[in-house]
């Protein structure tokens, strides 16, 4: 008993195990300092034993951390990656195919032709000095409202050339990082106007540009660089105690001088009454009740264009256009001798609406209606002939036509208003009508005085009914 108590009592060293005396301080085998409470080798083994039961083999602990899923955090920001990808082809698909050079000549092309659109930010211009602006941009654009097919040549030869006469495609700058920009580089010029009189002072656009510089009957002015297209240039000047100014209408595509000579005239218009007469595009007055309008001492230039425009129906007909340069009047005639009398496109002329009216009242062909034989007027002058010819109290009859006026329609048309005085032979007595006929019109189909056509003969009421006895 007492050997098993002594063996009780033993102790061992809590680092190494070994068995040590209980009055031990330091370890004999491992030198370890014994602590105050001392483990038993049951202790010591328990100990030992749960340990080696908790620990992992490390080729098992490395296969667990290679198991283990992907975090939330990476797989968003994958994700998030992915669609940036995906956006960013679509983007580029897209953008190559908005952007591309077709497409961008069209929409300029569009521009061009539409004064109302701002065109600065598709245009540079070949001298850096020029500030390209919406507003130097406007006559380029009003040329070409009025020249849409000249436009759309250019468009369709810069979408595969990078040159038409004095215009280029160039690349100036990138949309939205990635595609080009391309924008019209446009010939810019400077010509000078010239003049026939000193102190005169020139305008371009309404925007005065300054005086003339020169000598005798040569005056002149150069012009800042402008865009090519349609200016509206005019010349103020005094002579001889009279306010003088001359303005014309100028396409400008090159430095060739622009001749503003100043001289005077006199002429008279002869037209519609109430007409408005226009003079290089600009309204000078307006055809009086007698349909005639007086000019003396007009300011004209070597360029003069002359025209009269009357609204009929809602409607605005303008006149053909006169250049005054080429009717040869002599510039110190009075008006009375200086006669104009603008045409209208479409419009018959007296002599001829009588006549094919007469024939058509009296033996009806066709081919002298529009629409033929299936026209209104046509089938009433027809069916008219008939009952005369077949009424057998008329022995004989007579008509005659006599127009009273004749002025344009729209759509190459004429309105005529007209007299048929209707002479009827009775047995005793011979019976006279006369029908004012109003809103006949006559159209003409060609260019030729010979392709007027009967569109409407009009309404005929009686003006007046006598009977004088045999």
């Amino acid at each position: 008993m007492d050997g098993v108590r002594k063996m009780s009592e033993s102790e061992f060293c809590p680092n190494c195990g070994k068995l040590i005396k209980p009055n031990d301080e330091f370890c004999p085998n491992c030198g370890a300092r014994i602590a105050a409470k001392k483990k038993s080798r049951q202790e010591y083994r328990a100990k030992e034993g749960t340990q080696k039961s908790t620990s992992v083999p490390k080729n098992e602990l490395a296969t667990t951390v290679n198991r283990q899923p992907m975090k939330k955090k990476n797989k968003i920001i994958f994700s998030c990656l992915g669609i940036l990808v995906v956006a960013f082809i679509a983007f580029y698909a897209w953008g190559s195919n908005h952007y591309q050079r077709q497409n961008q000549v069209d929409q300029i092309t569009a521009y061009l032709k539409n004064p109302h659109e701002n065109m600065a930010q598709y245009v540079t211009a070949d001298n850096p000095a020029v500030h390209v602006t919406n507003a130097a941009l406007k006559p380029t654009q009003n040329y070409y409202f009025s020249h849409s097919r000249a436009a759309d040549q250019m468009g369709e030869a810069l979408k595969y050339s990078d040159n038409y006469d004095n215009v280029s495609l160039v690349q100036s700058g990138r949309y939205l990082l990635f595609f080009p920009k391309y924008t019209l580089k446009f010939e810019t010029f400077s010509p000078q106007i010239k003049t026939n009189h000193a102190n005169s002072t020139i305008y371009v656009n309404g925007k005065k540009v300054g005086g003339v510089n020169g000598s005798g009957e040569e005056y002149y002015k150069k012009t800042d660089p402008l865009f090519p297209g349609k200016y509206h240039i005019s010349v103020k000047s005094v002579a001889s105690g009279h306010n003088l100014a001359a303005e014309k209408t100028a396409n400008i595509f090159s430095n060739d001088a622009i001749n503003m000579n100043i001289k005077t005239v006199n002429f008279m218009i002869k037209s519609v009454a109430g007409a408005d007469i226009y003079i290089n595009d600009k309204k000078a007055g307006t055809v009086g009740k007698d349909g005639t309008k007086d000019f003396k001492d007009y300011p004209a230039t070597d360029d003069m264009k002359i025209y009269v425009v009357i609204k009929v129906g809602g409607h605005e007909i303008k006149s053909k256009v006169i250049d005054y340069d080429e009717l040869g009047f002599d510039d110190d005639d009075d008006s009375s001798s200086n006669v104009i009398k603008p045409e209208w496109p479409g419009l018959i002329s007296q002599d001829d609406a009588e006549s094919m009216l007469q024939n058509a009242f009296n033996s009806p062909d066709e081919d002298d209606f529009v629409g033929g034989a299936e026209n209104k007027g046509y089938q009433e002058l027809h069916g008219q002939v008939g009952n005369f010819n077949d009424d057998d109290d008329i022995i004989e009859y007579d008509m005659e036509c006599n127009v009273v006026s004749v002025s344009p329609a729209p759509g190459n048309c004429s309105n005529v208003v007209y007299k048929i005085t209707y002479t009827f032979e009775h047995d005793d007595y011979e019976h006279k009508q006369v029908m004012l006929y109003s809103g006949a019109v006559f159209h003409q189909d060609g260019d030729e005085s010979d392709s007027q056509k009967i569109k409407s003969i009009g309404n005929g009421k009686i003006i007046s009914d006598k009977k004088y006895n045999n």
